[in-house]
């Protein structure tokens, strides 16, 4: 199944989203991105167990008739972008096998999990300094600026390694970890560590645990077999 965005192409595939970028996204780019977000996050995706940023360097960017180029995204759009990224119910897992922009760089760095090829460069910011470096992806790796790193011609591999061990999660029980590891983050601005985990301890007893799947769980374990998620 693919559906056609202007400049977005989205693929579901396998029990995910894929959503192709371009290594410098334009402003069209961006603002079809939060739509895709916002679409993702209203519409049922009870089956999607992660969505995949993938940044292509052949994906193809739309340049309006009578411009000869793309439209430079401004900071407000670029970070609208990613916050919707952020904003996905959904683990994301961000993709690229080449050199990004500082704005494709921003995206990566909002998304949950990273997987950069050891020879792309990226740009990261720290916003305490106001300074800005670049890295190479084996660089930012060490340094835990991505998640994981890989030779180019094994990435695609590495990310069907990271993509099956989502997909033989429950697509709820995702959910809903990654909502506590959200709301950890936001409770620790603003409240005491221990108000922050009785927050976390509600999501899990009176929504998680409500879950077919958190029941289906445990019956598995007793039972010593693979559970039947219904993501539900």
């Amino acid at each position: 199944m693919q559906q056609a965005y202007r400049a977005l192409r989205i693929v579901a595939e396998a029990q995910t989203l894929r959503i192709v970028l371009a290594t410098d996204p334009d402003e069209l780019m961006l603002n079809e991105l939060v739509i895709a977000c916002d679409s993702l996050n209203k519409e049922s995706g009870s089956g999607i167990k992660a969505v995949v940023l993938d940044f292509d360097s052949s994906a193809a960017q739309f340049i309006a008739p009578g411009s000869q180029e793309a439209i430079i995204p401004a900071p407000r759009i670029v970070e609208n972008a990613c916050v919707a990224v952020r904003a996905i119910t959904q683990p994301v897992l961000a993709v690229a096998t080449a050199t990004l922009s500082k704005s494709a760089s921003m995206l990566i760095q909002a998304a949950d999990f990273t997987l950069v090829a050891e020879h792309a460069v990226l740009v990261v910011s720290n916003e305490k300094a106001g300074e800005e470096d670049t890295f190479t992806g084996s660089q930012a790796a060490r340094m835990g600026f991505v998640t994981w790193s890989a030779p180019g011609s094994n990435i695609n591999k590495q990310m069907e390694r990271i993509l099956d061990l989502l997909r033989s999660k429950s697509a709820i029980a995702l959910r809903h970890a990654k909502a506590s590891v959200h709301l950890a983050e936001a409770k620790a601005k603003h409240a005491t560590r221990l108000e922050a985990l009785q927050q976390v301890n509600t999501l899990y007893l009176i929504e998680l645990m409500q879950t077919h799947d958190a029941h289906e769980g445990l019956q598995a374990f007793l039972e010593k077999r693979k559970p039947n998620w219904k993501n539900i």
